[in-house]
Order: C-alpha cells, then structure tokens, then sequence
C-alpha cells in the first residue's frame, strides 16, 4: 500500500506528459488537483514493536515536505504523547517509507522500507537508529526498481535480517550490526516476502506470497533459512485453494501464529485467515472468519499463556470503506473475543504488539479521526480487550 501511494504522485506527473494529447483542458485540471490534494495531508503506521517499557512506531508522512513521502518514526513510554518523533528522507532526499521496525541490542531500533529513487523507481533502504532515534548508518541494499523491504528481525548475535522484492521475487538479505553485507538470497518461488521471525542458532523463518493477482488471492510459503542463507524447509499455505499471509509470530512452543485472508470454497470474496503452525509449518488449527465477513489480518503478536492477538480490517457493507479489527486467540484456537474500531468512513489496523505490562497496542491508519486526510493512529487494549486510550497524528 505505501509504494502505492508514494507512486502516485509520480504516476500523475506521467500522466500530465501524455494527457494533453488525449484529454481535454479540464481533465487535466482535475487530475492536477488530485496531485495536489494527495501531496500533503497523509499519514500512516505501518508497524509497531514492544520496545522497553513502551513501543515504537514506523510508518509514513508526506505532510512535513508536500509532494515528498518521509519515514516516520515515533517512540512512546506506556502511551502517548511520544517521548520522540522524527522523519527520515533517506540518502537521495526523494522520499522513503518505512515499513517495519525491530528492536536492536542497547535500545536502538532497525527501520526498513524502500527509498524512492530518480527516475520514479524504489529500493530496498534500511535505518539504524539510537535509542534517541540519531541516524547510525544507512543502507539501500539491492538494485533499483519496483523494489523494497517488508519485514525486519534481528537474529541472537545481532545481525539483522530484512526481506521484500527485488525483482518480483522474494529477497532476504542478512547484515551485521554495522550494516555490512553478511548474504542476499533470492527466493524464485515467492513475488515478495511479507514478513520474517528470527529463530535460534541464526536461522530465519520467512514468509512471502506467490501468484498474486488483482482479481482475488494467491497463495503463500512458509521458508526456514539457515544461518548462511540456505533454505531447508518449505511449506506451502494453504495446503489447497487460495490464500494470502501477511503476518508471522515465533510462539513459546517453536510454533507460529500467522494471519491473512482466505478464499473460501465458493465464496466471492476473501475472509480473515488466521491460524496456529507446529514448528515444522504444519497447520494445527485455523480460523476464517464469516463468509460474509470480507477482510484481512495484517499483524499478530504472541501472548504470555501461548495465545495470540491479530489486528486488521473488514470490509464495511458494499465495500465502501473499513472498520479497524482486533482479535484474541486461545493457545488451542479459541476466539475469545473480537472488536471493530473507527468509525464512519476508512479505517484499518496495521501493526500490533503486547507491551510488558500485558496490555495490547494497536497502530494503523485512520479517515474517522484526527486533522488529516489519513492520520496515523494508535490505541491501546487491556488483554481483556477495554480500550485504554485512542491517539492520532497527522496534519490537515
């Protein structure tokens, strides 16, 4: 979604190049106007991690520099205001995105997106940051393109593992703590990666889809690398039909909690997918939502008593606009509660993380609420699930 939108601009400016010739005065004007009106105003999370006592934030603005997307990077103590927020432009200063964010030994955090490049291209584009959030080091691995990272884990020695798409295929690159190159690794099976664990001895469980198409979903693979970058176990999910994992949880057991939408048998349209895998990737148990529930589950995060907790959308009636969703999940697949959040017009969650007191906290994108066109948004959960407090950011 964010390349989607950070490409906008420049696909409008394409089209100003040719559109004289096969649109009229006014078209052009009103296609102008919608460059301008999507410039400034927008603000999105993207991710969120349990960092200390508190949580960090990464996600999107375009309303510091109109016309040019920044990474944004907020860090919080049990709940805002941020004790910290900065934007980030990357090395070029033609935009970034931030993607993902994990925690680095000492404080600080990783940040990966992609970086726009001259020529209306992206690549992959990775951030250290102090725990004050001071740039260490930058790096814009891999080649340009429509190309990115999705997904950071940082392994047991403190090296860092990031994946995307380079290429139209998934792309795992691993580097150590002074963002040196260790390996890359192409992944020919899959269009991209979604996201990525890091597990003991090194090795990195990673998640990505294939055969994706705008008419319906694909289907994704669970990958299991070695520490030198050698893939050694696959498992393809779901074991039949279509279906589409956006979001990976290591659970206490060596298992995973995973989370995405499913084509049902007959069905139109596809339904929250969520399910709980052995260590080895078998599915143990799954839960789709409604049929008539159209929707999809875009993170999940591990819970103390070997449950987990999933935050996404669902589409409101004529798939007009969404509702933000949060649900919980026993260790044995018991749905102990579920919660719509937002209000009368676009609203979904995109990140989720149990902080250290037990509590929930939810990040996303919201129309209903605060001063933008699209605000950032957060709020936080008892385990329960009571709404603790609700905050937006973003400008007018």
């Amino acid at each position: 979604m964010l390349l989607v939108l950070a490409a906008l601009p420049v696909l409008l400016y394409r089209m100003g190049a040719f559109l004289p010739h096969t649109m009229g005065q006014s078209d052009m004007d009103w296609a102008r106007e919608v460059e301008r009106e999507n410039s400034t105003g927008h603000e999105s999370a993207e991710g969120v991690i349990a960092t200390g006592n508190g949580f960090s934030v990464v996600g999107y603005t375009n309303s510091r520099q109109p016309g040019v997307n920044q990474a944004w990077v907020l860090r919080f103590d049990k709940a805002p205001p941020p004790r910290w927020q900065r934007t980030y432009a990357g090395n070029g200063k033609l935009g970034t995105s931030g993607h993902a964010i994990s925690s680095m030994p000492g404080g600080g955090l990783i940040v990966v997106g992609a970086e726009r490049v001259p020529g209306g291209g992206f690549q992959g584009w990775l951030l250290a940051l102090s725990p004050e959030g001071d740039v260490l080091w930058e790096r814009t691995p891999g080649h340009e393109g429509v190309n990115g990272l999705n997904a950071v884990s940082v392994l047991e020695d403190g090296s860092i593992v990031a994946g995307g798409a380079q290429e139209r295929e998934g792309w795992v690159v691993r580097m150590n703590s002074r963002g040196e190159l260790l390996w890359e690794v192409k992944l020919p099976q899959l269009e991209h990666v979604t996201a990525l664990v890091a597990l003991p001895a090194q090795r990195v469980a990673v998640l990505g889809t294939a055969e994706t198409s705008t008419v319906g979903p694909g289907i994704s693979r669970l990958f299991v690398l070695e520490s030198d970058g050698r893939a050694t176990r696959e498992t393809r999910l779901p074991a039949e039909g279509q279906g589409e994992l956006n979001a990976l949880a290591l659970l206490p057991d060596g298992g995973f909690a995973v989370t995405g939408r499913l084509l049902r048998p007959g069905a139109m349209d596809p339904s929250v997918w969520v399910a709980r895998l052995a260590p080895r990737g078998e599915t143990l148990w799954e839960y789709v939502s409604e049929a008539t529930e159209v929707g999809s589950g875009h993170a999940v995060t591990a819970l103390a008593d070997g449950g987990f907790a999933v935050a996404g959308y669902s589409w409101k009636e004529l798939l007009v606009d969404r509702e933000a969703r949060v649900w919980r999940f026993s260790a044995d697949g018991n749905l102990l509660w579920q919660q719509a959040h937002g209000g009368a017009k676009d609203d979904s969650g995109s990140g989720i993380a149990r902080l250290a007191d037990g509590s929930l906290v939810v990040v996303g994108t919201t129309m209903s609420k605060g001063a933008g066109k699209t605000d950032l948004w957060t709020f936080g959960l008892s385990p329960e699930g009571q709404l603790l407090w609700e905050e937006t950011f973003g400008a007018p």
